[in-house]
């Protein structure tokens, strides 16, 4: 791109008696500080206690394209001067990007394909509940960004501003979604009682807020309304879609639609008051649909974590849909029970067929409560980036803790660990994942199998054996014969000693900043032990509390402000606040039996 033209619209306010002559400028700077456009423009007269609107028009040459793999941004300065002195000024952020989109070409960004490998993500920070501190908001981006997602789906509510800034630093495209429900309620103190005399409030409030925001693609007006069977859903439909485009006609609208019954086709009056029309779970529909309507882009807003693959196969066979959002990208507190795996003679069904405690939060996305990424979470960022080649986990056994029960939104238990005391010579599935053509598995360097992979097998295989304690080996092979690739599982000792190993050692001074802690119980080796369940007990010292421990055990019903905390598969989490004041803060975690540990975080000014 040779130039991109910066079209900057403010206000300026004068709250004085008297009308004052104002001279603005505008000036805008690159990632380094370095100036790449300004201008000053004419005299502006601002009449008393009034609100003068201006205009100016910048041209960026050879600008820096944001996208998720180079998120690229600037810095807009907006300066008021009265009589030669500038009286006061407003920054902001901006980036520079093109999307398109068209049933028959896709989505692209820059001029280039691209489909969204997206994750719906709940306003709360796990064990800190809706606490939004911008470190959380920092590394609630960073672990999708980790995982290989590359959108966002705000369910279902705007997100707090500082999310959207981390989206647009680290590079998340983002759907920014206003409201769940509408007029129908859906429990008693919802959307409901409000929308008819905030709706139109709450949409300026949402895309004036946001609007500069580059990650923003697309704004979404809703959520599954339960009312979508009737003809005035249509109009409510396009009074919000309309207003979106009126305060932004840069971006599309959409929302999710679903149906809980055979019914679907008849949406298509809704769906035809979007821009792209969201399906939630209803993917299945998509050729029918096109056939029907082909112009319509779509994109799954909603699907099952275990339906991947085949998701994947949507996204990538048909240019129409241009992304799927699994729910959800990351565990959460609500929906209780959503997404759990459980034993026979544990309560039986879904999450809102009847009350699950002491499940107390969400199971269903693809990174746990403490950061770690599910098996699915790998094969899910294999499927959608053929760089990432080899992944080995374990299948849980079915009848070790228990005959499993699975609920719609729950992935298999498996599990990164060769640790399965009492099951010597009984048979377990070993599952690799994988680009390569073909694989290996070696059991202390003793051949097991090979095995083909590709589209065809889910670009997964299983290898069914006898447990033996040891060390797996998976390779991947290269279409010349060579192992090119390896990924180890081994079988860990007793537990001896606590590992903490936190995301930062500095922190601001700002009585705000965080550093997640991640806790491990290890062998004499350093290694995990996946299966230990150690109680242990977090002291926070210096210039800052401790404001959380947890794990990704959503039946642990201890509170998220204890510091003491069971680990869950060889894992915990505890979370350090600064202080205003500079100095050091001391982590130490023990457990009866085990070599402790202690790591110390500065907090500067």
């Amino acid at each position: 791109v040779a130039s991109a033209n910066a079209n900057v619209t403010f206000d300026i306010d004068n709250a004085s008696d008297k009308a004052r002559t104002i001279t603005p400028s505008v000036t805008i700077t690159d990632s380094e500080g370095k100036v790449v456009a300004t201008r000053t423009g004419k005299p502006v007269t601002a009449s008393a206690r009034q609100v003068t609107p201006c205009t100016m028009e910048l041209t960026i040459d050879n600008p820096a394209l944001w996208s998720p793999d180079t998120p690229a941004l600037y810095n807009l300065t907006v300066s008021l001067a009265d009589d030669g002195n500038v009286i006061d000024s407003v920054d902001e952020h901006f980036g520079v990007r093109t999307f398109e989109y068209s049933a028959d070409k896709g989505l692209t960004l820059n001029g280039k394909p691209i489909v969204l490998n997206g994750g719906c993500a709940h306003h709360d920070n796990g064990v800190l509940g809706a606490s939004s501190y911008d470190a959380a908001e920092a590394r609630k981006v960073s672990l999708m960004k980790q995982a290989g997602f590359n959108a966002v789906r705000t369910s279902h509510n705007p997100p707090s501003p500082a999310f959207l800034d981390e989206c647009d630093r680290q590079g998340l495209i983002v759907i920014d979604e206003s409201f769940d429900g509408w007029r129908d309620s859906k429990t008693p103190y919802d959307y409901s009682r409000d929308i008819d005399q905030w709706w139109d409030k709450d949409i300026e409030s949402m895309v004036l807020r946001d609007r500069n925001h580059p990650s923003i693609f697309c704004w979404s007006i809703g959520n599954e309304v339960i009312e979508r069977k009737r003809i005035e859903v249509v109009t409510t439909a396009h009074k919000l879609a309309s207003l979106c485009r009126k305060l932004d006609p840069t971006r599309p609208v959409t929302s999710a639609l679903a149906a809980w019954d055979s019914d679907w086709e008849i949406y298509d009056p809704l769906a035809a008051e979007h821009d792209i029309v969201g399906y939630n779970y209803m993917i299945h529909k998509a050729e029918s649909d096109h056939q029907r309507v082909p112009e319509r882009v779509m994109w799954q807003t909603e699907s099952y974590p275990r339906n991947a693959f085949a998701n994947w196969c949507k996204v990538n066979d048909n240019p129409y849909i241009i992304g799927d959002f699994v729910w959800t990208a990351i565990d959460y507190l609500g929906e209780s029970g959503i997404g759990r795996f459980y034993y026979k003679g544990e309560s039986e069904g879904e999450h809102y067929h009847r009350n699950q405690w002491p499940w107390h939060g969400a199971y269903c996305g693809d990174i746990d409560l403490t950061g770690w990424r599910k098996p699915i979470s790998h094969y899910r960022e294999m499927l959608y980036n053929p760089d990432k080649k080899l992944y080995m986990a374990v299948r849980e056994p079915n009848g070790y803790y228990g005959e499993i029960k699975e609920t719609q939104w729950s992935a298999y238990p498996t599990w990164e660990s060769w640790n399965w005391p009492g099951h010597e010579g009984k048979p377990i599935d070993v599952e690799i994942v994988s680009h390569y053509p073909r694989v290996r598995l070696y059991l202390d360097d003793k051949l097991i199998g090979e095995r083909n992979v590709s589209r065809d097998t889910g670009f997964k295989a299983v290898f069914h054996i006898p447990y033996t304690p040891g060390k797996l080996r998976a390779t991947g092979i290269d279409t010349n014969g060579n192992e090119v690739e390896e990924v180890t599982l081994a079988t860990a000792g007793k537990p001896a000693a606590i590992r903490l190993t936190p995301d930062r050692t500095n922190l601001s001074a700002d009585n705000q900043d965080l550093a997640y802690i991640v806790i491990e119980v290890v062998d004499k080796d350093g290694n995990v032990v996946p299966i230990a369940d150690n109680m242990i007990e977090v002291s926070v010292t210096g210039n800052g509390p401790l404001i959380a421990t947890g794990s990704a055990d959503l039946k642990d019903a201890s509170s998220y402000k204890s510091p003491k905390r069971k680990a869950w598969k060889g894992r915990a989490i505890a979370v350090a606040k600064s202080s205003h004041n500079k100095g050091t803060i001391k982590v130490k975690a023990t457990s009866p039996g085990l070599k402790s540990h202690t790591v110390t975080l500065k907090s500067v000014k």
